[in-house]
C-alpha cells in the first residue's frame, strides 16, 4: 500500500517538474529574439554545413548560425519554435528577401514557410 502512495506521489513531482521546465524554454526563447543577434539552428553532418554564402546572410541579417552538427538535439520542438521566432523578425525588418537567400536545412524552415502561405 505505501508503494503504491510513494509511487504516486513520485510521478506528480515528476510532472511538476516537466512542466516548470517548459515556462524556462520559452522564456529562454524569448529572451533570445529581444537580443540584437538572432540565432538560427541548423542540422549538418559531419562537416560543417555553413558556407560563404551562409556568412554573408548572416551578416546581412544580424543573425548567427548554429550547427548541431552530427548530434541532433533532443527537443527539436523547442529549436522549431526558436527558429520560427527569428523568421518572424526577419520578415518584420526586411521584408520577404531573406526568404530566398536563407539555408533551406535551417529547422523547421519549410514548415514554417507552409504555414505563412
Amino acid at each position: 500500500m505505501n508503494y503504491k502512495i510513494i509511487a504516486f506521489l513520485l510521478f506528480i513531482s515528476w510532472q511538476s517538474f516537466a512542466q516548470e521546465k517548459n515556462t524556462t524554454t520559452d522564456q529562454e526563447i524569448k529572451i533570445e529574439i529581444n537580443s540584437k543577434t538572432k540565432t538560427i539552428y541548423i542540422l549538418g553532418g559531419i562537416a560543417s554545413t555553413i558556407t560563404k554564402e551562409d556568412m554573408a546572410f548572416s551578416k546581412k541579417y544580424h543573425i548567427q548560425y548554429y550547427d548541431f552538427g552530427c548530434v541532433a538535439p533532443l527537443d527539436f520542438e523547442k529549436y522549431e519554435k526558436a527558429n520560427a521566432l527569428v523568421f518572424e523578425n526577419l520578415t518584420v525588418n526586411f521584408g520577404k528577401q531573406w526568404e530566398k537567400e536563407i539555408k533551406n536545412s535551417a529547422m523547421g524552415f519549410s514548415e514554417w514557410k507552409k504555414v505563412k502561405k
